[in-house]
């Protein structure tokens, strides 16, 4: 050995030698090392060939989670990633903060209340997309708990992102099944993917089945006419059977050379059919007869849509990207509601001829045309983002029936944005400003108009384990076409819902402070937000009285004063035993103020919940509780789901088995509470599914995998569609 030395950023090296020949031996991670004799003079290029061979694994000894000024960056275990077999599975083994994950429904939740979006390599995934992502896949995953103005949503509380390296040349499968042993319960999923070259195919399947018998819907009410008299009306509910199938199909087109180009197509088709759909229910009310409501509905969705998207890589750190996708939905729906004097049973009852008779017939047709195209720049400590999105539907509804109405609505969104990212030591920036031009009318009513979205976030770092977050933006929220819908819907002989072509876009005002901080064994975070919505859109009751000197009390959307929401939230993360046993904490306090054109309520609640986990081995438990969440709007309070659910997996080679207890501790099942109060109209309601209490849902899944390594190029944008606008 002679001397030595390494190249620099751009390859060039000098190594001072006074031989005048010498063997030189060039080596670099990934590629093949070069031995050759060189003279000892100007050199020129060394060309070296990347390393076909794979390595076993690669341990690195490093921060788990990093902060940044939009989002936590998290990297997995190998428990976590050992005892996963798809990206749910994942992600709830993650347990990132204010994130719930339900692996039965196969859905990511906010404890705050908003939206969850999920990508894959910047890409908005589908259900399918995750449940076909293999964990040994992910290497990191960027939580965005402060998503930018480029995501286009201001419902969006979280975007998680999976960053993956995929690893196939050959192909990658997988099935996997979920099957319930009380209620009517299956999911069951499928997927393939085969590459050659610079190509990629791929086919997705996914299927669902859901069927109740003890399925009740129980109101009580109590009603204040404008004469001073109070009324008291109960509707008691009979089990009623709920039934649905979903079928979802998507075929994809991948071609790419990574670094360069990436053009995807992927053609979707998504299908859902709820043949049953019951309510029924008792009426009694003090000095009448007893009335039996007979309520059942059923709808058929389909959904066939095309997306292409196409990303190019330019000199200079610069990508351009564009998508488009064309959705058609048809939608034919029934609803049926008739009201007889009751007779000794339901049975009974139907056999005379109802004293009303509310029920129609609806047929949907919506077109719908999305573009979307942004172009990034990224310099050393700095980003710049610039993009717009335009989307165009025409929706034509046609009710036949007690409610006749054909209500064609011509909708556009016209979105604009550009954003600016960087980061100076320990102090880090994401500034933006978007405008919308939201315009939709229905015949010669409707509005058009811009609305203003600024956002600024900003980062300070206390240290490498505490960081200090603001956020603040400006939301804009327009009605949706349901509500637009000028027409009557009758819920009984005495309440009937009113649309409102007249609504108006509102506008909301987000201000975020938070705190994280980081050590081996605890993570904490800390978030306190308030916002204000002015002139939002909630419900009004008003009663309007009839030819014969009835009331009907009806239901109307309407843009209200103001609403006022403040909530506190900390979620403690303890690793009792690192990387074995986790217990994850959670406590939030609510204060919601609402402000109508006729009411003004304020609203308190507090929750909390926990969950922990064991990863061992091959073996993974885990429990989960929380109280009842509740959310408030308008005049209303709406209660969740409870949570009590208990999970244990056995994962051995391709192959994984487990067994869920759904609502565990909760014999009589799951229940939905709301309430509300309204000065001439309040009610408890509550929805009982009494046969899902303590279920028990058995798992399976198989991957299977051959061929080289394969990486397709990251995708910036997706876009869907699925809002029918029927009610």
């Amino acid at each position: 050995f002679l001397c030595g030395g390494v190249s620099n950023a751009n390859g060039d090296f000098v190594i001072p030698c006074q031989q005048k020949q010498a063997l030189m031996k060039v080596s670099f991670v990934g590629y093949k090392t070069i031995c050759k004799l060189v003279p000892i003079a100007r050199i020129g290029n060394v060309r070296m060939q990347a390393n076909s061979y794979l390595l076993k694994g690669v341990t690195v000894e490093a921060a788990r989670v990093v902060e940044k000024v939009d989002r936590q960056i998290i990297f997995p275990t190998k428990e976590q990633v050992k005892t996963a077999s798809n990206g749910y599975d994942l992600l709830d083994n993650m347990s990132l903060p204010t994130i719930i994950v339900n692996r039965a429904e196969r859905k990511v939740l906010s404890l705050k209340g908003g939206d969850v979006q999920i990508r894959i390599n910047d890409v908005k995934a589908s259900m399918q997309d995750v449940l076909a992502l293999q964990p040994d896949e992910v290497t990191k995953v960027e939580f965005i708990n402060v998503p930018g103005l480029k995501y286009g949503d201001s419902n969006l509380d979280a975007v998680i992102n999976y960053q993956v390296r995929r690893r196939y040349a050959g192909y990658v499968g997988g099935v996997s099944t979920m099957q319930g042993t009380k209620a009517g319960f299956n999911n069951s999923d499928g997927y393939f993917k085969y590459n050659v070259k610079k190509s990629e195919f791929s086919i997705n399947y996914s299927f669902s089945y859901r069927s109740v018998e003890e399925r009740s819907y129980e109101s009580l009410g109590t009603y204040h006419l404008p004469t001073g008299e109070t009324l008291h009306r109960n509707y008691l509910g009979y089990d009623s059977p709920f039934l649905y199938t979903t079928n979802n199909v998507q075929l994809g087109y991948n071609l790419s050379e990574p670094d360069k180009y990436t053009l995807n197509v992927r053609l979707n088709f998504y299908n859902h059919n709820s043949p049953v759909r019951g309510m029924n229910q008792l009426y009694q009310e003090s000095g009448k007869a007893n009335q039996y409501l007979q309520n059942n509905r059923k709808m058929l969705e389909q959904i066939p849509s095309l997306d292409i998207y196409y990303s190019l890589n330019m000199p200079h750190d610069q990508n351009l990207a564009l998508n488009l996708v064309g959705t058609y939905i048809g939608t034919d729906y029934q609803y049926r509601m008739r009201e007889y004097t009751f007779n000794k049973s339901p049975d009974e009852s139907v056999k005379n001829a109802p004293l009303t008779d509310y029920s129609y017939d609806a047929t949907g047709r919506k077109r719908s045309l999305i573009g979307e195209g942004t172009y990034s720049k990224n310099w050393k400590q700095m980003a710049l983002s610039v993009g717009g999105q335009y989307n165009i539907s025409h929706t034509d509804n046609i009710y036949v029936g007690s409610s006749n109405a054909d209500t064609e609505l011509k909708y556009s969104n016209l979105y604009l944005f550009t954003q600016l990212q960087g980061q100076q030591k320990w102090f880090s920036y994401q500034v933006g400003v978007g405008a919308t031009r939201s315009s939709i009318h229905q015949g010669e009513n409707g509005y058009s108009k811009w609305l203003f979205r600024p956002q600024v976030t900003l980062q300070a770092k206390a240290s490498d384990r505490l960081s200090f977050k603001w956020s603040s933006k400006i939301t804009s929220d327009i009605p949706s076409l349901s509500d637009l819908s000028e027409l009557r819907q009758y819920s009984n002989s005495f309440e009937a819902r009113d649309g409102n072509s007249g609504l108006k876009p509102f506008t909301g005002y987000n201000n975020t402070l938070s705190a994280s901080w980081n050590i081996p064994l605890m993570s904490v975070y800390l978030e306190g937000n308030w916002t204000y919505y002015a002139k939002p859109i909630a419900t009004s009751i008003l009663p309007e009285k009839r030819e014969d000197g009835s009331y009907l009390f009806v239901s109307k959307p309407e843009n209200q004063k103001n609403h006022d929401y403040k909530h506190l939230l900390l979620t403690p993360e303890v690793h009792l035993i690192k990387d074995h046993l986790d217990l994850n904490l959670m406590c939030e306090y609510q204060n919601v103020k609402t402000k109508g054109l006729d009411y003004s309520h304020e609203f308190n609640y507090f929750s909390y919940g926990a969950e922990i986990r064991y990863m061992t081995g091959n073996w993974n438990i885990g429990y989960g509780a929380y109280k009842v969440e509740k959310s408030f709007w308008g005049e209303k309070t709406n209660g969740g789901e409870p949570t009590s659910n208990l999970a244990v997996t056995y994962s051995y080679k391709n192959w994984q088995f487990g067994v869920l207890g759904l609502f565990v501790f909760y014999p009589h099942g799951c229940v939905y509470k709301d309430e509300l109060f309204n000065k001439y109209v309040q009610q408890k309601n509550k929805v009982r599914l009494a046969d899902q209490g303590n279920m028990l849902v058995f798992t399976a899944s198989f991957n299977f995998s051959h061929g080289r390594r394969y990486h397709t190029g990251s995708r910036k944008l997706n876009n869907s569609d699925r809002d029918n606008g029927i009610r």
